[in-house]
């Protein structure tokens, strides 16, 4: 490409100079519902392409918001100084991952992962998003926090625009307005908060630990003295009081426990995630991005560079008149992603921290950002562990995960044939 390189937006420098200038001459009105992550995303490389942009966001950026997803990967996408005043609080140089046998004082170390971070930030992720947005504003687009939108309005900006972007989360505006949440299954709940206390110990790397049950906990440090922890479990094996479980994994692993009230509580949902028809309807010109779009990594739960990376995609495809394409090139960017995390999610659900100890000992080495996103590098550290291959290949549970994966029998099929 001829490039727009060097002009120091991690939008328009994936662009030549030709596409952005006959994109911004045939350049329409958009909107975007939704003003976190992925919808700033959308609203930042919209307007890069001269169009009028319109964004929704039902809270206020002034306000609290919760505080998940503060530990972003690919942190050069987000056209924002890498600095504490940004929110961008700690450049961890690795994630450590540890998996245990269980959750208990008897438990043993199953396996390491140490993965390096050449693009990682621990953040306050709220401050993040006001500075995003205050960057958009100044860029032109007409920003309107604490201004939900209700679903006949949604409904109503197909005749308004030409292009409407959803990046509401899950379940989606888009299927709330066509009475569709009844697609959503499963979820995930999670507990966190920012804790102070001593973290000197941890600092600067961050910390992600498998105990044995289907979910995980974490200790993200933003300072010595400064970390947002967390825990959270999937839908079956929810405890009976979150709070004390919370304080619970603090106190065995050795973490400043939490306030009550400083505690957020949030589900995310799961649901027909990757499904052509419902990443773009071209009928009534609505894109679904983000959690919007179901993408989310259904091991880690890691999403904040995916949903701004689904953005970046579909405005680029806005660029070169090929939105219809979107559907496709986004199942393409994220499929073998999603299938990389639905196999190893097994270990977790069949209970085998051996396994899933074995993988993170594999895999070690690899950049945080590129075990998801580039998930080839991962396969080919497992195919030289042939002891562990063959573990893989006795558990029915990934075999059958395997297969399903790769014959896309996997989520967004399973909950699309069955609504």
């Amino acid at each position: 490409m001829n490039g727009i390189g060097g002009s120091g937006d991690p939008f328009l420098d994936r662009l030549d100079r030709e596409t952005v200038r006959a994109a911004r001459e045939r350049a329409g009105r958009a909107v975007v519902v939704g003003g976190a992550m992925a919808g700033l995303a959308a609203a930042h490389a919209l307007s890069g392409l001269g169009w009028d942009v319109t964004l929704h966001e039902r809270q206020r950026y002034e306000e609290k918001r919760v505080n998940c997803g503060e530990a972003m990967t690919d942190a050069s996408s987000i056209p924002l100084p890498k600095t504490p005043e940004y929110g961008f609080a700690n450049r961890p140089p690795e994630f450590e991952v540890r998996v245990y046998t269980g959750d208990t004082a008897g438990r043993t170390l199953a396996g390491r992962g140490v993965f390096p971070s050449r693009d990682g930030y621990v953040t306050d992720r709220n401050v993040v998003e006001r500075r995003w947005a205050e960057r958009v504003a100044d860029a032109g687009v007409d920003v309107r926090d604490g201004a939900g939108v209700t679903k006949a309005a949604f409904r109503a900006f197909s005749e308004e625009y030409d292009l409407v972007v959803d990046a509401t989360g899950q379940p989606s505006l888009t299927s709330k307005a066509e009475r569709r949440t009844g697609e959503y299954a499963g979820r995930m709940t999670a507990l966190n908060a920012d804790v102070e206390g001593d973290f000197s110990e941890l600092y600067p790397r961050a910390h992600i630990l498998f105990e044995n049950y289907l979910g995980y906990s974490w200790a993200f440090p933003k300072s010595e003295t400064r970390a947002n922890v967390g825990i959270g479990w999937a839908e079956g094996t929810l405890p009976k009081n979150y709070y004390e479980a919370f304080v619970a994994a603090c106190e065995r692993n050795g973490w400043p426990v939490p306030d009550r009230s400083a505690t957020n509580v949030y589900t995310i949902p799961r649901g027909p995630s990757l499904d052509h028809s419902r990443t773009w309807d071209p009928r009534r010109r609505v894109a679904r991005v983000g959690d919007a779009a179901g993408i989310a990594n259904r091991f880690t739960g890691k999403g904040i560079s995916q949903a701004v990376e689904s953005s970046y995609l579909l405005a680029r495809l806005v660029a070169e008149e090929r939105i219809g394409d979107y559907p496709g090139e986004l199942y393409r960017r994220m499929r073998d992603e999603y299938r990389l995390a639905y196999v190893v999610r097994g270990a977790l659900e069949d209970g085998r921290p051996d396994i899933l100890g074995g993988v993170m000992d594999a895999v070690s080495g690899i950049d945080v950002e590129d075990v998801d996103r580039e998930p080839r590098y991962a396969v080919s550290r497992l195919l030289r562990r042939p002891v562990l291959l063959a573990k893989l290949a006795a558990n029915r549970t990934m075999r059958s995960r395997l297969v399903d994966a790769y014959t896309d029998d996997w989520e967004y099929r399973r909950v699309a044939g069955s609504s």
